[in-house]
């Protein structure tokens, strides 16, 4: 299967956007996000920042699924007098594509702010998909390059706005590198079956015309969390490690009852002083009567992703290309910290990565006896430049049997 637009299509936008647009990316960081210490003076200790420091770009990236980005990305990191990885963090974002991504929320993580050692982490937004992809359920879901023809150029596409916000609490279980989580959120949901009111979809065919009513999902949540990594962005060695239960009920206010578990293993491999193999395992599965766009969640103790396919799964397959109620994933990376150096007085690097991503899904449940058979991989490479400890921008290239050369341009590690 390819994707409708032509190769060299692809290939001539995957140029222009990542070479264009990342260095739009770099000269924005640069010139507007600088480390400063409690009295305002440029910071004098590189290496263990305090005070407030401030990073922001202008949102204008490109991202093979979902088009070219515009709006503002802000991160404001507070370090106190030292605290790794940072004392807490705001991360305000109001973000738009061409391909119809509207969004406007607000990120908060607070490694040690609260009392008595716990952490907080939270998220409130609305999130809105005019033309969000849809090839039905399974692993073996068609694509048929004719359907999207006029009239009907969004058949594998509908039109989804979400309100969202969630809160979880995390705590170290003695002195041990074990942390408790528990949680929960609550999020409404209404879905589009025809975006822009044009021709038919997949989606409206398998619902016969009928849209669906506004879908609520209130939930609790509890897991427990393995964290030995030496730090929490761009690890060099260690493990993280998590097991998460999620329950969305109908006593909470939910529209539906389910359940969802998730088990991710990253490992964090040393080879040198400089290169790092990061390897990320994850199995999820979903029980209940949940809604086929709740499918196309994967579940995190940080920030929860989309899956199968795109920037946050496989790379080089398309943007929730494969969904079900059972999901396993893997994605390695061989990462080069290329070059170290200094940008407007801020310890900097530039980084090389090389991955191999992979997974596939199941329509009912997930099955651990076929678990390596029918995968969809997806290859390619990237390049990382960090500023300071936290901020990171990215770009990366992927290839599959299904596209060619999609780009994926945004910010940080995909784990």
């Amino acid at each position: 299967m390819r994707r409708s637009r032509s190769v060299a299509t692809i290939a001539s936008r995957a140029t222009v956007a990542a070479v264009a647009l990342f260095l739009l990316l770099i000269l924005a960081s640069a010139g507007r996000a600088q480390q400063r210490d409690r009295r305002g003076t440029p910071a004098q200790a590189p290496h263990l920042p305090t005070g407030w420091e401030f990073a922001g770009v202008p949102a204008l990236n490109y991202d093979a699924d979902e088009g070219f980005g515009y709006g503002a990305i802000l991160e404001f990191y507070n370090y106190g007098r030292g605290v790794q990885p940072y004392r807490f963090t705001i991360q305000p974002t109001l973000f738009a594509t061409t391909e119809g991504r509207r969004d406007i929320t607000l990120f908060f993580d607070a490694p040690a702010l609260l009392p008595r050692g716990w952490r907080m982490s939270a998220f409130a937004g609305r999130e809105q998909q005019l033309a969000q992809p849809y090839y039905g359920l399974g692993n073996a879901s068609s694509y048929d390059q004719t359907r999207e023809q006029s009239p009907n150029p969004y058949f594998y596409r509908f039109g989804r706005a979400r309100l969202r916000a969630t809160a979880d609490f995390q705590h170290r279980i003695g002195s041990s590198s074990a942390r408790i989580l528990v949680g929960g959120g609550v999020s409404r949901a209404t879905v589009d079956l025809t975006p822009f009111d044009s021709g038919t979809t997949l989606l409206a065919t398998q619902l016969a015309g009928r849209t669906p009513p506004a879908d609520r999902a209130s939930y609790l949540r509890a897991g427990l969390v393995w964290d030995t990594r030496d730090r929490e962005i761009g690890p060099h060695s260690g493990t993280w490690a998590e097991a998460l239960v999620q329950r969305v009920s109908k006593n909470l206010g939910a529209t539906e009852d389910f359940t969802r578990w998730t088990a991710t293993v990253r490992q964090y491999v040393p080879v040198s002083r400089r290169v790092t193999v990061a390897q990320r395992l994850l199995a999820q599965g979903v029980e209940g009567n949940a809604p086929f766009h709740e499918l196309a969640t994967i579940q995190s103790s940080f920030k929860q992703q989309d899956g199968l396919g795109g920037s946050g799964s496989v790379r080089g397959v398309p943007k929730d290309r494969y969904i079900g109620k059972g999901l396993l994933l893997s994605n390695t990376e061989l990462r080069w910290r290329a070059s170290e150096f200094s940008l407007r007085g801020r310890p900097s690097y530039l980084a090389l990565n090389a991955f191999l991503d992979a997974g596939r899904v199941w329509s009912d449940r997930f099955d651990l006896a076929s678990a390596l058979r029918d995968l969809h991989a997806g290859y390619g490479g990237g390049v990382r430049l960090g500023f300071g400890p936290s901020f990171i921008v990215a770009a990366d290239v992927g290839h599959s049997s299904e596209a060619t050369a999609p780009v994926y341009i945004g910010l940080g590690w995909m784990f």
